[in-house]
């Protein structure tokens, strides 16, 4: 059974993230003489985890998850995903999900092997799905080779397909969301979430 709560920031705070000092978990703000936790990439069960067990909090949020029913659900133990996962791994087919950030982050990966071994480093077929945080598709979103021309679009179900050389960056953007940067290496399915790219920051109050 699924428990549902909302959150909101009734007076969002006008400080700069940029100006407060980074610590653990989110930024000290010396205005305010508090600390405020970073909610940007959290999921509904780790939200609701952090504002039921404290009071008087502080967070930046991306308000896409305000004032909507943040979904609690039970995690069942799945030993044969496990295995199955596990197992695609080893085989260089595993499935990567990847969520959006403020800032485009781009894995490092060692070149030098992937010039050694040019011929085994051929182009790929790359599918996944890219999707909002409220899991909805998101039709259009624009997947894109860095440094080339060479693009494609997600369908009216959120799903894409591309041809890729391992190594090489995909970008992935929709509309006003934060584009996402990733780096190309043996999964063959990357899904992706893309936030709305407006934060907020304030006190948490829990509805």
């Amino acid at each position: 059974m699924k428990h549902k709560i909302q959150i909101s920031i009734p007076e969002p705070c006008h400080e700069g993230w940029q100006n407060m000092t980074p610590v653990e978990k989110g930024r000290f703000c010396a205005s305010c003489q508090k600390k405020v936790l970073d909610f940007t990439y959290l999921s509904d069960n780790e939200i609701i985890k952090v504002v039921t067990k404290n009071d008087n909090l502080c967070a930046r949020i991306d308000v896409s998850n305000l004032n909507r029913n943040l979904i609690k659900t039970k995690t069942k133990s799945n030993y044969f995903g496990y295995f199955a996962t596990t197992v695609l791994a080893f085989f260089g087919l595993g499935i990567e999900n990847v969520v959006a950030q403020e800032k485009p982050v781009v894995e490092q990966t060692d070149f030098k092997y992937l010039n050694k071994a040019t011929d085994s480093v051929k182009k790929i077929i790359v599918s996944g799905l890219v999707k909002n945080v409220y899991g909805q598709p998101l039709p259009g979103a624009i997947i894109k080779i860095k440094g080339t021309k060479n693009s494609t679009n997600t369908d009216q179900n959120g799903k894409y397909t591309i041809e890729v050389n391992q190594g090489e960056i995909l970008i992935f953007s929709f509309l006003a969301k934060i584009d996402k940067e990733v780096l190309v290496r043996n999964s063959k399915i990357i899904n992706v979430i893309l936030h709305s790219g407006e934060l907020l920051i304030g006190q948490v109050i829990l509805k």
